[in-house]
């Protein structure tokens, strides 16, 4: 019975996942990474770390420098002055671990701490009394694990599920006799007690725990915020400067919102926008919930149904108001894509009263929107989470929101989005408005990757010249992505097809992520969605890899840009709203992308997703179509194969097929994903996109050879087997292709 038990306890702990790659994770990359995750926050009021900080900047630029050299100056990966650079960007690692460590080790001595020792048993030697921190704050505890064994052991680390008490999920290999520091952050919303456990167990079961009890006190202090460094991309964190939290004073002249929802009456969140007639911006200052965005940029879809709000703009709940005359201003109310935007002049009482009026309720329909790919902090919506990130996403109307962690690309922050561990946030989520954290991995130029429903971030979050640490090329992201499919996460190719329907005369490294290897990872069965709407995706790419008979959706995620860009709608159909059944019929595809425009289509009462497999061609199909608008319906195409056959306006028609492939329809603003059409003795698949396909490969093979970071040839050679058999994959594409006789 005891062993029972312990193999249940197991179970519940350890998930070590199981795929045919052990150990391709750099365990000094990995313990760096979490270090910084710690360090960026600890920097806000501690000199000590802000020293460490800046030797990350530091080891930063010296890695940057390694890919100017093969990129700019386009030396190979083995010449002298590249080989030069490398050994001086991996001193530089070295002194940031050393560093981190003696500062982790000096600072556990000095503050509450919790400590585990791993023996012959593990166990908890230190654990922490009620620590106080003020709401809306953070403070960052440390925890050490000491490995007193003579042999390495692998130990995981998890917590209850919290909002408040934060730990992120993660699996340590210490080696023999060592110590490593992780750490938990203690994140009030507000006043109260709350508690969590960290749970250690190692590889036989053995396990240990310390209690974290955490009492939110009032907020007398200012919470840090991160501040616009430029009108553009960077968000600099100041040295946290303790400025007591003072009243507002009355606004002299002031414009009183009151936002309602029509139908039932109540309150609703909503994106504003205030000028003059100059065109001149206000959105400052806000009383009431809201949340203000001063910036003035070009990013964000444009729309051919929406006006397009460049900002200034600021989101409300409700009611708010804005400390500005009301004399001369006009107001634009938004609510999501399926309540009519309102236009007005703001009356000279300056009380604006709006019921928002629907022109579709999808929800009714089962079809619930979301946003697979949104980072906050930085450019495009700088939200700190905990304050604003729900208002911003009822604001919107996104049923999802999927808000990843990456690593960060500027000198402000090491890993962005890293507000909160892996998962639904329930404090944060309403019945409606489900925010959920995943990951973005990332190498240039293998692609950038989105992971859903993980339960801890997947290691190193970034390799090569991404990852900023002098790290390899390695391991190919079809590693990471068997990673990622063992603990059931949903894989998504971002940006997918950038720069792919182009010649392009030298593999870079530098954003946008031109994703070669992703023909790859969609051959070996590893991608399962392809971001197509958003920043970057293009649509030809993802139209050769259906015609390649891959059966992969797409889907929509704006990356940097909220504010009016694209979303995914996914059909539940009569189930419940849940996160797991929007994210299983996302996979499915029983979805389509849009900017406005509401697309339903059906063949054969199927649903996009679908496969229908038939017998002797050809076969006449039954269409349901419609694409609405707040103006009416509106023309849509028919897609089969890439190709448009047919344009219609018509609710319901007929089509003959002859041959397998898939079928989708379009039309200005939104596209469905496929049906799949498969005639009996005729697989789908063309020659001529796998042959391009090929040449993509080709050509990220060459640049694997001459230019990209290996510790070793192990590693290179791992990299070139995979990408060999994409190939291959591609090649019986065209064998089977040209044997039909389809070219």
């Amino acid at each position: 019975v005891k062993v029972m038990v312990l193999m249940v306890v197991f179970s519940l702990f350890w998930s070590s996942p199981t795929i045919a790659h052990e150990g391709h994770t750099d365990p000094v990359l990995e313990e760096l990474s979490d270090y910084l995750m710690a360090i960026q926050i600890l920097r806000i009021d501690d000199p000590k770390a802000m020293d460490i900080f800046e030797i990350w900047q530091e080891l930063k630029d010296e890695s940057r420098e390694i890919r100017k050299l093969t990129d700019e100056q386009d030396l190979l990966i083995n010449s002298e002055a590249v080989l030069k650079q490398i050994g001086k960007t991996r001193g530089k690692r070295d002194e940031l671990l050393e560093e981190c460590r003696a500062y982790f080790a000096e600072k556990i001595q000095k503050e509450p701490a919790i400590r585990f020792v791993v023996g012959r048993s593990v166990k908890c030697v230190q654990d922490l009394p009620q620590l106080e921190v003020q709401a809306q704050h953070k403070k960052v505890v440390l925890i050490e694990i000491k490995n007193r064994r003579r042999s390495a052991v692998d130990l995981s680390i998890s917590s209850n599920y919290s909002d408040e008490i934060l730990f992120w999920n993660k699996q340590l290999v210490l080696a023999p006799k060592s110590s490593r520091y992780t750490f938990v952050v203690l994140a009030p919303l507000e006043e109260g007690n709350s508690s969590n456990s960290i749970r250690i167990i190692d590889m036989s079961a053995n396990i240990a725990s310390a209690t974290v009890e955490l009492n939110g006190i009032p907020t007398v202090d200012e919470p840090y915020l991160y501040l616009p460094h430029t009108s553009k991309t960077k968000i600099e964190v100041p040295l946290y400067h303790r400025t007591p939290v003072k009243a507002e004073p009355p606004f002299s002249g002031s414009i009183k919102f009151s936002i309602t929802d029509k139908q039932s009456g109540k309150p609703i969140a909503a994106r504003i926008e205030v000028a003059d007639a100059e065109g001149k911006s206000y959105w400052s200052p806000l009383r009431g919930p809201s949340y203000a965005v001063n910036r003035n940029t070009d990013w964000g879809g444009r729309t051919p149904f929406w006006d397009y709000q460049p900002g200034p703009y600021f989101y409300l709940k409700g009611d708010a108001e804005l400390g500005v005359n009301p004399v001369g201003k006009n107001v634009k109310v938004y609510h999501g894509f399926e309540y009519k935007p309102v236009n007005m002049q703001v009356p000279g009482n300056g009380k604006i009263d709006i019921a928002m009026e629907r022109w579709i309720n999808m929800p009714e329909r089962g079809w619930y929107c979301g946003q697979t790919h949104i980072h906050t902090t930085d450019i495009g919506v700088p939200v700190s989470l905990s304050k604003y990130w729900p208002l911003v996403s009822q604001a919107e109307d996104l049923h999802v929101s999927a808000i990843l962690t990456l690593m960060g690309e500027w000198h402000n922050h090491a890993i962005y989005a890293n507000e909160y561990p892996m998962g639904e946030r329930k404090a944060f989520s309403t019945p409606e408005h489900i925010v959920t954290y995943g990951e973005e991995f990332r190498n240039n130029p293998y692609g950038h990757l989105v992971f859903l429903g993980i339960e801890s971030l997947i290691q190193p979050l970034s390799t090569g010249a991404l990852g900023d640490m002098g790290g390899p090329d390695y391991p190919p992201n079809s590693y990471i992505l068997e990673e990622a499919r063992s603990k059931d996460a949903t894989t998504i190719a971002a940006h997918f097809g950038n720069f792919l329907d182009k010649e392009v005369d030298q593999i870079g490294i530098k954003w946008p992520s031109t994703g070669f290897e992703m023909p790859v990872d969609v051959a070996l069965g590893n991608i399962q969605i392809a971001e197509i709407a958003g920043n970057g995706g293009t649509v030809s790419v993802w139209y050769d890899i259906l015609n390649c008979g891959f059966k992969i959706p797409a889907t929509a995620g704006p990356d940097w840009m909220i504010k009016d860009s694209p979303r995914v709608y996914v059909n539940l159909g009569n189930r419940d709203f849940t996160l797991e059944n929007w994210d299983k019929e996302l996979r499915n595809g029983n979805s389509f992308f849009t900017t406005g425009p509401m697309l339903f289509f059906k063949v054969n009462g199927k649903s996009p997703g679908s496969t229908l497999n038939v017998e002797n061609a050809p076969v006449e199909f039954h269409l349901d179509i419609e694409a609405l608008t707040p103006d009416g319906k509106i023309p849509v195409e028919i897609v089969y194969n890439g190709e448009v056959v047919l344009k219609t306006t018509d609710r319901s028609t007929e089509i003959t097929l002859d041959d397998s492939g898939w079928i989708a329809a379009r039309c200005e603003g939104a596209h469905t994903n496929p049906i799949y059409i498969n005639f009996e003795g005729r697989p789908a698949g063309l020659a001529k996109p796998a042959k391009e396909f090929i040449k993509v490969i080709d050509h990220l093979t060459d640049w694997v050879n001459k230019k990209a970071l290996f510790d070793n040839e192990n590693q290179k050679s791992e990299v070139l087997e995979v990408l060999n058999q994409g190939r291959m994959v591609y090649e019986d594409v065209i064998k089977r292709s040209e044997k039909l006789g389809r070219r």
